[in-house]
């Protein structure tokens, strides 16, 4: 699957993963290849993949066609740096 992060500062991250799992509003979300299409909201946190730890803000994720697309707040919004 392709995962895009999306921050108003530039894109975060981008490349090839197996496995995508976020903080959603009702709760934690995990996307695998050939997951059915959708749009959910991403709440501030952690997004995990098989390799990455990523930290992002508020947003909103959409998946389609093995492709996924996180448009969020970037992490220092959450006083990271």
């Amino acid at each position: 699957m392709k995962l895009t992060i999306i921050t108003p500062i530039g894109t975060q991250f981008e490349g090839e993963v197996n496995r995508f799992q976020f903080p959603s509003a009702t709760g934690l979300m995990e996307f695998l290849p050939g997951h059915a299409p959708m749009i959910a909201e991403v709440k501030e946190g952690s997004i995990h993949t098989e390799r990455e730890e990523i930290t992002c803000g508020a947003g909103v994720v959409k998946i389609e066609n093995d492709e996924i697309t996180v448009v969020c707040e970037p992490a220092h919004a959450l006083g990271e740096s």
